[in-house]
């Protein structure tokens, strides 16, 4: 299998291995080892925690730059609904469209009709579900890929209908293309992205299939210009910026969590966010405590995608912006609505290939080569002290254990079965008297 790909890196020389990503870290793919943090491929789930958590900047992510943007002939933004609540008063969306065109974009998309298509999708597809409940959002790539790494035998329940700004991405192309006689392959689609884990959607899809985007800028990376934009535009009032890009609530509706349940309202339907809660959601999942669920939307984030770790602006108040903003729209506008109908009957929802799991080192191999890993490593925990001081670089002892089964560390890097602690144990005991 080829290396996988993930939407941030570590400078190994900005690292001081202070050990508070591999601490966090909620798959426990980050071990510190010879004093540098590093992480295993396969457990990585991007979900961006180990990047707020670094009080060094040694772990940045890996967005698009606008530089890359000039290899193309024509650019398209796709941004994310969050976009519109990160901006002081006075800034609107008409501001911010035109803020993305003075950094070099050619257009902006707005991808109401793209979410209201999905989620009729998603509706079909539940109803005419036979296969084991609840069926499992895909829009967040965090969630798919705990499932693959920690809920493989959930996999199937992913549900198999691609997220909005993926379709969105490939309309984009194609109507473009159609209009102004450029090849598709000469349009850039770029997904202005509030988390660095919808870049991981994008270079390493869990399908394995392209993906219709070719890149994402993450909010806060454009927030700068387009502030300057819209104060350069307010000190010129007889040149106002060009057209709003939100047509209808539908767009912003999708991030403030109410979106698919006014859709699946006559279904069991589950709105979670938060690894940790989404954890337990899972677990109760897969023990089959939730039986009566038919549907779950989870979100890696606190509040969704608004907590974003790309994000300028708090919250809460992004989320109070946006719920002001979607107030004042209509909810689904004639040209919206219109869209949706002409474009559902030929639209093709499909992944592409179904998504599978994702087996780490030790937990792959045959039936046998298995059993024998988890012996050994149950026989390794009972050597070490159970403290979980992640002194060794690995987050707890049951890890450590792990790893020493498979050869990935040594016992004696665990500071009790250190010999240079033993010998300062040994030089500090007070000897008896005679």
């Amino acid at each position: 299998m080829s290396a996988l790909a993930h939407g941030f890196r570590i400078d190994e020389e900005k690292c001081q291995g202070c050990l508070a990503c591999m601490r966090v870290c909620p798959t426990h793919a980050i071990r510190v080892r010879q004093g540098r943090a590093r992480y295993t491929p396969e457990r990585c789930i991007d979900c961006g925690v180990c990047l707020s958590s670094c009080q060094w900047g040694a772990i940045a992510p890996t967005t698009s730059s606008v530089k890359d943007l000039c290899g193309f002939k024509f650019r398209v933004a796709i941004p994310s609904p969050v976009l519109f609540g990160q901006f002081p008063a006075g800034i609107s969306p008409a501001h911010i469209s035109q803020g993305l065109l003075m950094l070099g974009f050619d257009a902006v998309w707005d991808f109401a009709v793209e979410i209201s298509l999905v989620d009729r999708a998603i509706k079909e597809y539940l109803e005419n579900w036979k296969g084991p409940l609840p069926l499992i959002s895909v829009a967040c790539p965090v969630v798919v890929r705990l499932v693959q790494v920690a809920y493989p035998r959930m996999v199937d329940q992913l549900i198999c209908i691609q997220p909005p700004r993926e379709i969105a991405g490939r309309e984009a192309k194609r109507r473009y293309s159609g209009e102004l006689g450029i090849p598709r392959d000469q349009i850039a689609a770029i997904h202005i992205t509030p988390c660095q884990a919808k870049t991981i959607s994008i270079l390493e899809p869990a399908e394995r299939v392209e993906s219709n985007l070719d890149g994402t800028l993450g909010i806060s990376e454009v927030y700068n210009a387009i502030v300057a934009s819209a104060n350069t535009m307010k000190a010129e009032p007889e040149k106002p910026p060009k057209a709003v890009p939100i047509r209808s609530a539908a767009l912003l509706r999708s991030c403030l969590g109410d979106g698919l349940s006014q859709v699946l309202a006559h279904h069991r339907y589950l709105h979670v966010t938060g690894i940790s809660n989404i954890t337990q959601v899972f677990d109760d999942i897969e023990k089959g405590r939730l039986r009566n669920v038919e549907f779950v939307e989870a979100h890696s984030c606190w509040s969704g995608c608004a907590g974003g770790n790309l994000t300028v602006a708090n919250v809460y108040v992004t989320l109070s912006k946006m719920q002001s903003l979607l107030d004042r729209l209509p909810d689904m506008d004639r040209e919206t609505l219109a869209e949706v109908e002409r474009r559902y009957s030929t639209e093709d929802f499909g992944l592409g290939r179904p998504i599978l799991p994702r087996p780490a080192r030790g937990h792959s191999g045959n039936l046998s080569e298995r059993v024998r890993a988890v012996r050994e490593a149950e026989a390794l925990l009972t050597k070490l002290p159970g403290l979980d001081c992640g002194l060794c670089g690995a987050p707890t002892c049951k890890e450590m254990a792990k790893d020493v089964s498979i050869g990935d560390a040594l016992l004696s890097e665990c500071i009790y079965h250190s010999n240079d602690l033993q010998r300062s144990r040994e030089s500090k005991r007070i000897p008896k008297e005679k």
